[in-house]
Formats: C-alpha cells, structure tokens, sequence
C-alpha cells in the first residue's frame, strides 16, 4: 500500500535543485576568482603551484608522478614544464636509472616562489576561515572533505 504523505517526494527534488544552484554559484565563484587574478604578478598558478608541492623537500621526482599527482595530462604539464624552466624555476634532468624518464626538482629560486604562494594560500583560507561563524566552520570542513571524496569517485 502506498503512503499518502508526499512530502518527502516533493521535497528530495527541491534539495537537490538548491545543491545544484548552490554548486553552480560555487564553481562559478571559484572561476571568477581566478579570472581576477587567483595568482599576482610574479606568483605560481594554482595549476603551477600543486603539480610543484610534491618537490619541496624533495630532491627530484618523476614527471610522469608529478602529473598524476596534479591530475593533469603529461602533453600539458610538459608545456607548464617548459615554461617553469625557462623562468628558472625548476630544472630537468634524465633519470639515471632509466634515461626515459625525466625528472624534475625545483630551482632555490622556484622553492622560494612555492613556499611564497603556500603563504598566501595559507592567508586567503585562513580570511575565509575566519569569515564563517563557529557552526559552519566545523560543518564546512566536514562536507568540503565529503565533497572532495565524492568527487573523486565520479
């Protein structure tokens, strides 16, 4: 026998409209930011920035782990590669172990442009952390790490 309160139908479409208003202006959000500027004259992209933060403390790894790392394809990391190279930022060199494979390590003056843009990374999450009342904060961080999961499952 069918159950005659509705509501609970009536009510799953309409959440899931608001997730997906309130995803749209997220992404559109996080789009217009970096259209501004994300990055200031002379700082690494985000792009930039996390195919680079596995080599601190490092002191060379492979491309190909780099990319993967970053998620993004090895033709587009070799043309950020060739740009960071040419800014002296990191340096190329074969592996010793299998001449195939190239390596990558930053430059003193690439580690000093990547522990910079961590700091203002750093500085932009700790305004925006500061933003949210104490409720959202500990409920954001959950449901970022959730999304974030979930994501990565599609």
């Amino acid at each position: 026998m069918l159950s005659n309160d509705n509501s609970s139908d009536h009510a799953e479409p309409h959440a899931a409209a608001h997730f997906a208003r309130a995803w749209d202006e997220l992404v559109l959000a996080l789009r217009r930011r970096a259209a501004r500027g994300g990055a200031r004259a002379g700082e690494l992209s985000l792009s930039q920035y996390y195919l680079l933060l596995p080599l601190l403390g490092e002191d060379a790894l492979p491309l190909g782990r780099l990319a993967a790392a970053a998620g993004i394809s090895a033709p587009t990391v070799t043309r950020m590669i060739d740009c960071l190279e040419a800014d002296g930022l990191v340096a190329r060199t074969r592996s010793l172990r299998d001449r195939r494979t190239i390596m990558l390590s930053l430059t003193k003056r690439g580690e000093e442009r990547l522990r910079a843009r961590r700091r203002s990374l750093a500085r932009r999450r700790k305004k925006l952390y500061e933003r949210l009342d104490p409720a959202e904060r500990a409920s954001a961080s959950r449901l970022l790490r959730h999304l974030a999961e979930l994501l990565e499952e599609l």
